[in-house]
């Protein structure tokens, strides 16, 4: 079966070297110059992955939402110039699978196309693991939210964090933790019956649930938190997420005046780094939302900040 790519981007030699770079990877490769052709030609030839250029000339990040509508299963690649200010951030923001800075090398594009490739097999696996987790949700045990350490659903879905962290490890991608806690939980439920106090907190889920990408997973933690985690994605992409949810979880119905905080834990290879490890990134989640909860709550806490950094390739 011919795999399939689209590049979008007005420059026609850069254009030429990505479309050389990905044909050598054994992609067909179609070449466009403006947005509405661009969104034409995923149409009709559903391509696996788009490289889409970012600057004054091309809205990149405008085609993004455009093509994750019309074609979600399709990976996105935006290409920022060299001079761009917080790509990490922009790249969540509009939904993109991954990002590449100018200029642009051929193991860049190779090592980016092989990661997107790796996504697209986890979102499958993924997939697959949320279908189990929507039967456990469907069916629950009598008490649902009885805590980590006993809850069906966290253990299932511990064991996909745990592959998640091995490959995080192998592979040197970044992966971030959030860990949401709506906030003064016991008095805010404390007249709802049994029933009603399940349906708020599935609420909450489902909220959290459409704020993120089909590679990303929620599930309870433990009553009134949920834990989050975002593979191939740095602490600045992490934040956004964070506090989109915040945002959302404000709105629930079952809970007016509702409010949440959240800790954001992120694992980010730099040499000289610590090692990656499941226990530390859900310690640090936990303690940063106790932060922000003593705080008042209605807040993100993401720990220190951190030097910026120029990486060639990250995924988000």
């Amino acid at each position: 079966m011919t795999r399939r790519a689209l590049v979008a981007d007005p420059a026609v030699a850069v254009a030429a070297t990505i479309k050389r770079y990905l044909e050598a990877s054994g992609f067909a490769v179609k070449v466009v110059r403006y947005v509405d052709e661009a969104v034409l030609a995923v149409r009709e030839a559903e391509p696996e992955i788009l490289f889409a250029a970012v600057s004054e000339l091309f809205d990149g990040e405008a085609l993004c939402h455009k093509v994750k509508e019309v074609s979600p299963g399709c990976s996105v690649v935006l290409v920022y110039p060299p001079d761009a200010e917080d790509p990490d951030a922009q790249a969540v923001r509009c939904g993109a699978d991954a990002y590449l800075v100018a200029p642009l090398k051929r193991g860049t594009v190779t090592s980016c196309t092989k990661m997107v490739g790796r996504i697209r097999t986890l979102h499958e696996t993924v997939g697959r693991l949320e279908e189990d987790l929507k039967r456990h949700i469907a069916e629950p045990p009598a008490d649902p939210f009885r805590g980590a350490g006993s809850s069906a659903d966290f253990e299932f879905f511990k064991k996909y964090l745990l592959m998640e962290v091995k490959r995080s490890r192998r592979y040197k991608y970044p992966v971030s933790f959030l860990l949401v806690g709506l906030d003064r939980f016991e008095n805010n439920v404390r007249d709802l019956d049994a029933e009603k106090r399940t349906a708020a907190q599935g609420e909450a889920l489902s909220i959290l649930t459409r704020g993120i990408r089909d590679i990303d997973l929620a599930v309870p933690f433990s009553e009134g938190r949920y834990l989050v985690v975002l593979p191939h994605t740095p602490r600045s992409g992490a934040l956004v997420v964070a506090a989109r949810g915040r945002e959302r979880l404000s709105k629930m119905t079952s809970l007016p005046g509702i409010t949440a905080s959240v800790g954001v834990a992120s694992y980010e290879p730099l040499p000289g780094g610590a090692a990656l490890s499941f226990g530390v990134l859900l310690k640090q989640a936990t303690e940063l939302l106790r932060k922000a909860q003593l705080a008042g709550g209605d807040r993100v806490e993401g720990g220190a900040e951190r030097p910026p950094k120029r990486d060639r390739i990250s995924l988000g």
